[in-house]
């Protein structure tokens, strides 16, 4: 039991820069000071982050309003973004900011970004391989639901997937 004590004076003391050489009263002070919480400041624990990075494989042609699914993933700390169905769901409320990047396949090419199927963003690639994005910094509430899909629907809209069109996002509080 004594051996347990002066391993928690010890431990105690360490944080207050004191030596084992310190007289016992000045560490029975810094135990209880330890022991009652007074010194001791608590640090809220560090969220964790959520982020993510996908790809599309395969080049694609989009009909009207078809979520745009980008099926490699490369990053996803959180586990909001779904690559089997090309939504990111927001599992905590805050800022978030979105960036699509695409090159356009087939003609010209009008991607939106929508919130809950409510566009907040739209991106424009003029012909066959012009590149095109979509950026937006948005509030979510935890379930909110982030997708990018197609506008017009001309049918001849889509785009390049072996890396050359991105999603990305993050949380930035």
């Amino acid at each position: 039991m004594m051996s347990h004590l002066w391993m928690l004076i010890i431990l105690c003391s360490l944080p207050y820069g004191l030596s084992v050489r310190k007289n016992c009263h000045t560490l029975w002070k810094q135990l209880e000071s330890c022991i009652s919480g007074k010194d001791i400041e608590i640090q809220p624990i560090q969220r964790r982050s959520i982020v993510f990075s996908v790809t599309r494989t395969t080049d694609i042609g989009l009909s009207p309003l078809q979520t745009l699914v980008f099926d490699k993933v490369y990053l996803n700390e959180g586990g909001g973004y779904n690559a089997h169905t090309g939504l990111f769901t927001a599992p905590v409320n805050g800022i978030y900011y979105f960036a699509v990047s695409f090159l356009a396949n087939g003609g010209s090419t009008h991607l939106l970004l929508l919130k809950n199927n409510h566009e907040i963003a739209r991106g424009y690639g003029k012909d066959q391989n012009d590149t095109g994005s979509v950026v937006s910094t948005v509030h979510l509430k935890k379930g909110d639901i982030i997708r990018v899909a197609e506008i017009t629907g001309e049918g001849r809209e889509g785009i390049r997937g072996d890396g050359w069109s991105s999603f990305n996002g993050f949380k930035l509080n």
